[in-house]
């Protein structure tokens, strides 16, 4: 279930996201057709922030904006922009660039950050449900 290793099919592109160290704290992309490493997906997880740094050298930011984050851009800041928003039962991605990975890696760091969240809430609970009955 906390496993989130994917692998992700994209028009003719197809990619798997596998995940390294600690808390997960970087991603490989792979190209499943060469078997070549892509990508690398680096996370800042006290700041919902990410890095994607691409075999071209190219790096981009990930970062989640917004009270719930659900908006959330991927970026060079110079010519390439990928903006995502996610509602209840839909969402839409806005880009000025075609490539693939990028929106991928956008999609999968989103879901990253969900499950460190979920994952989070599910050790709080139980430590202020004990503390709240311990007190009465």
């Amino acid at each position: 279930m906390w496993k989130s290793d994917a692998e992700s099919i994209f028009e003719d592109k197809n990619y798997q996201f596998v995940n390294e160290g600690f808390w997960q704290s970087s991603t490989k992309v792979i190209d499943r057709k060469t078997n070549e490493v892509v990508a690398m997906i680096t996370y800042d997880s006290w700041k919902s922030k990410a890095v994607i740094s691409l075999k071209s050298g190219e790096h981009y930011e990930w970062k989640s904006s917004g009270i719930w984050k659900s908006q959330w851009t991927v970026s060079n800041y110079n010519d390439e922009h990928i903006m995502y928003h996610s509602g209840n039962n839909s969402g839409a991605i806005s880009s000025d660039t075609d490539n693939e990975l990028l929106i991928l890696a956008g999609l999968f760091i989103k879901q990253i950050y969900n499950k460190r969240a979920l994952l989070l809430i599910v050790c709080i609970i139980p430590i202020i449900t004990t503390s709240t009955l311990r007190h009465h």
